[in-house]
C-alpha cells in the first residue's frame, strides 16, 4: 500500500468516524429500549439518573467544532515530510535504461537526496523539477484533497550486469530528520541466444590523439528470409519497425571534448527511409511532440549481403547496415560509446500458407572505449610548440629598413587543423643568432578562423646588412603519428646607424650682442620706463595658488579621463553592444520563422524558431552560437537563475524545434511559434529584470 493510498483511507475513516459519532435520534433509542431484556432497569429510570439533556444549540456547536477539528489533524497529518520513489518499469533488457524519480514531499527548501550503495547501476541525473499542484480525489463518495509541494529528483539508471537487481532506498536529510524512501528491485533480462539479428559494435582505433579523427560503426546482422521469398531485405517486410538504441545518435549525449564531424540531424536523414527501416532513439515517436505522427520514424543504410556462421554452425544469408559516424576529440581522456540495443520482431520463417512466424529478439552490442592520449614525450624537441595537428608557418616582418633602435614587427602565424588555441609562441629569447643582433620583447597570441597568430616587438641592435634567422617550430602531426619542425622564412634587412646631434647643430636664439645693439647703462634704475606704478604687481612665487591650480588641471583630467573611458566601453565593447542587440534580433527571427510558417514551409520555420532562442542567449552569455546545444542553453538559464517553469518550456521547445525537422506540418509548427512568442518575451523580460544586459 503506497503512502496516498493510507492517506487517502486514513482521511476516509475520519470522515466516518465523525459520522458514526453522531448522536442517534429518539425514535431509534425507544426501539431498542423496547428490545432490552427485562432485567435491566427501563430506560426512564436510567435517564433519571443523567444529568439533563444538552439543547439543540450545544450540540450544534459539538458538531460544528468536531467538523472543523477532524479534517484539520487529518491536513496535519498529511502535512508531514515525506520521501517518495517512482521506477519507470520494473522489467527491462540488458542494456537498456530506467527512469528513476525521487520526491521530498511536504518539504520547503529540500536538499537533494543521497543516493548511496548504487555500485550495480551506472546513474545520470537528469535535472529537477518544483512540486505545487492540489489533486481531487472522491473514493466512495467522499472527496478528498491531496496538496503537494516540494521537489522531484530525475535519474536515469542503467544496470551494469543482468538479473534481479536491489535499487537501495535514497536518504534525505530535512531539518534535523532523516527521511529513508522505499528499496526497490529490477528484473534485467539478459539478450536471448539466437541468430536472427546480431550488433557488433567497433572503432576503427582504440586510441588516438586530440584532433585526430576517429570512427565508431555499429553493425546490424540480420538473418535473410527463408525461400521463396530469399530476395526481399528482410527488415521491410516487418510490420513494425525494430528499435535500436543508440546513445551516440544525438548530440546533446556526447561528452565534453567530443565533437562529431556531422550534426545528428544531418546524419540521420542521410538514412531516412520511408519504405522501412529502423527506429533510432523513438524519434518521431516522443509522445511529447503531438504533431509528430504515431509511429517513429524509420532509417536504413544500404544494405550489403554476406554470409555468416549461425549457432549450428552452418552458413547462412545475412543482410548487414552499417551506422557509422566520425568523432573528432579534442580533450585528452577516455570515451566510452555503447551499449547499443536491438529490440523487435524478426521472421524465422514462412509456413504453407504463406504467412510468417515472428520472434522476439532482443539483441546488445557491448560498448567500447577510445583513449584520447597526449603528444609523447620521447622524441619532443625543444622547439614543440604543443600543438597537435597538421600545420604550415608563415612569417612577416615590417619594416625591412630601419634604423638602430627603430621598433620592428615580427608575425609568426600558424594554419592548419588541430588544436589551435592549445599552440603557444616560440621562445625567440633562446636563440643566441636573434638576440646577438635584436633586442625582443614579450609576444601576444591572437586565435582566428583556422589561424594562430604570435607576434613579436624587436629593435636591431647594430647597424648594416642583418638578416633575421629562420626560427623552428614543431608540432605533432597526427596523420603520420610523428613531431614534424618546419622553420621559418630568413628575412634580410637594412639598418642605418641613428643619427647623432652636435653641440654646435643645436638652435639658440640670438642675442642683443650678437644682433649688433650696444648695451647700454641706465641710471634711473629698473623702473625708468614704469609710468603707471598701479601696473606693478607682487611677482614672488604663491605654492600653495600654484599647488591648487596643479590640482584643478588633474581633477579635470582624470573626469575627462574616466569620460572618455567610459564612452569608449559603450562605443567599443561588442559584448555589450551584442547584449544590446540580443532581444531585437531575437524578435526578427521570430518574425522570419512567421512568414516561412505562413509560406507553409514548416521546417524553416522550426529552425528560426529555435534559432531565435538559441542566438538570445548565445548573445545574452557572450558565447558562439554555432554548435550551442539545449543543453548548454539549459545550463546559462540555470546560471541566471531562470525559473525552473520557464526553463522546463525552453527545453521542450528546442526539442521540439528539432524534432519538427522531420516532417512536421505547417499547422502544427503554428501553434509551437505562438508558444514560442510567449516565451521568448518572458525570457527578455526576465532578463532585463535580472539585469542580464541594458537591452
Amino acid at each position: 500500500m503506497t503512502k496516498e493510498t493510507a492517506r487517502l483511507r486514513r482521511t476516509e475513516f475520519n470522515f466516518a468516524g465523525q459520522r458514526l459519532s453522531t448522536p442517534q435520534s429518539s425514535g431509534p433509542a425507544k426501539l431498542n429500549s423496547a428490545r432490552l431484556s427485562p432485567g435491566r432497569p427501563p430506560l426512564n429510570r436510567a435517564r433519571a439518573s443523567l444529568p439533563p439533556p444538552r439543547t439543540s444549540l450545544s450540540r450544534t456547536l459539538v458538531l460544528l467544532t468536531l467538523a472543523l477539528c477532524l479534517p484539520m489533524c487529518a491536513k496535519a497529518a498529511d502535512d508531514e515530510p515525506e520521501l517518495l520513489v517512482e521506477l519507470g518499469g520494473e522489467r527491462i533488457y540488458e542494456g537498456e535504461s530506467v527512469q528513476y524519480e525521487v520526491t521530498l514531499n511536504h518539504v520547503e527548501n529540500p536538499q537533494p537526496p543521497k543516493l548511496q550503495g548504487f555500485d550495480e547501476f551506472q546513474v545520470e541525473f537528469q535535472g529537477e523539477r518544483s512540486l505545487d499542484s492540489q489533486q481531487i480525489t472522491i473514493i466512495n463518495g467522499r472527496m478528498t484533497k491531496i496538496v503537494r509541494y516540494g521537489r522531484a529528483y530525475r535519474y536515469v539508471l542503467t544496470p551494469k550486469r543482468a538479473g534481479t537487481l536491489r535499487i537501495p532506498a535514497p536518504i534525505a536529510e530535512v531539518g534535523t530528520r532523516t527521511l529513508t524512501g522505499r528499496e526497490l528491485t529490477l528484473e534485467v533480462v539478459p539478450p536471448s541466444d539466437q541468430d536472427l539479428a546480431r550488433l557488433e559494435l567497433v572503432l576503427d582505433r582504440d586510441h588516438v590523439y586530440p584532433m585526430q579523427p576517429f570512427t565508431v560503426r555499429l553493425t546490424v546482422a540480420v538473418k535473410g528470409l527463408p525461400d521463396p521469398v530469399a530476395d526481399r531485405n528482410p527488415v521491410t517486410v516487418l510490420r513494425r519497425l525494430p528499435a535500436l538504441s543508440i546513445p551516440w545518435a544525438h548530440d546533446e549525449s556526447l561528452p565534453k571534448g567530443l565533437h562529431p564531424d556531422q550534426a545528428w540531424d544531418k546524419w540521420l536523414t542521410a538514412l531516412q527511409d520511408e519504405g522501412g527501416g529502423f527506429s533510432i532513439n523513438n524519434i518521431g515517436g516522443q509522445s511529447a511532440f503531438s504533431f509528430f505522427r504515431d509511429a517513429p520514424l524509420s532509417f536504413l543504410p544500404a544494405p550489403r549481403r554476406t554470409t555468416r556462421k549461425t549457432r549450428s554452425g552452418q552458413e547462412a544469408e545475412y543482410w548487414e547496415f552499417d551506422f557509422v559516424r566520425k568523432f573528432v576529440p579534442q580533450e585528452l581522456g577516455e570515451f566510452s560509446f555503447g551499449p547499443a540495443t536491438l529490440k523487435g520482431e524478426f521472421i524465422t520463417g514462412v509456413d504453407a500458407a504463406s504467412r510468417a512466424e515472428m520472434e522476439n529478439v532482443f539483441a546488445v552490442a557491448k560498448p567500447c572505449t577510445v583513449t584520447v592520449r597526449d603528444a609523447p614525450a620521447e622524441g619532443r624537441p625543444d622547439s614543440y610548440i604543443q600543438a597537435i595537428g597538421q600545420f604550415a608557418v608563415d612569417t612577416s616582418l615590417v619594416p625591412t629598413e630601419a634604423k638602430v633602435g627603430d621598433p620592428l614587427t615580427l608575425t609568426l602565424t600558424l594554419r592548419g587543423e588541430g588544436t589551435l588555441d592549445a599552440a603557444r609562441a616560440p621562445d625567440l629569447g633562446q636563440h643566441a643568432e636573434v638576440t646577438a643582433s635584436f633586442r625582443v620583447y614579450e609576444a601576444s597570441e591572437e586565435t582566428r578562423p583556422g589561424a594562430r597568430l604570435f607576434t613579436y616587438s624587436l629593435r636591431p641592435l647594430q647597424p648594416g646588412q642583418v638578416t633575421f634567422p629562420a626560427i623552428p617550430l614543431s608540432y605533432f602531426d597526427v596523420a603520420q603519428e610523428k613531431y614534424v619542425t618546419l622553420e621559418t622564412r630568413p628575412i634580410p634587412l637594412t639598418v642605418q646607424q641613428a643619427e647623432r646631434i652636435g653641440d654646435a647643430e643645436i638652435a639658440v636664439a640670438p642675442t642683443a650682442r650678437s644682433a649688433g645693439t650696444p648695451l647700454e647703462a641706465r641710471q634711473d634704475g629698473i623702473l625708468a620706463n614704469i609710468d603707471d606704478f598701479g601696473a606693478l604687481r607682487d611677482q614672488s612665487v604663491r605654492p600653495a595658488r600654484w599647488l591648487t591650480y596643479v590640482g584643478l588641471l588633474g581633477v579635470a583630467y582624470l573626469g575627462i579621463a574616466v569620460a572618455s573611458r567610459q564612452l569608449g566601453r559603450y562605443f567599443g565593447d561588442a559584448g555589450l553592444q551584442r547584449r544590446r542587440a540580443a532581444p531585437g534580433r531575437a524578435r526578427q527571427r521570430l518574425q522570419a520563422a512567421q512568414a516561412e510558417i505562413q509560406a507553409g514551409h514548416g521546417r524553416e520555420g522550426a529552425e528560426h524558431l529555435g534559432a531565435a532562442i538559441v542566438g538570445l542567449v548565445a548573445d545574452m552569455a557572450g558565447q558562439l552560437e554555432a554548435g550551442m546545444t539545449s543543453r548548454e542553453v539549459d545550463g546559462h538559464l540555470q546560471a541566471w537563475a531562470v525559473d525552473d517553469d520557464l526553463r522546463s518550456r525552453i527545453a521542450a521547445l528546442l526539442e521540439t524545434c528539432d524534432g519538427a525537422r522531420y516532417g512536421a506540418s505547417a499547422d502544427a509548427v503554428r501553434q509551437v511559434s505562438q508558444s514560442t512568442s510567449e516565451v521568448l518575451e518572458q525570457l527578455i523580460r526576465m532578463l532585463k529584470s535580472e539585469r542580464r544586459g541594458k537591452a
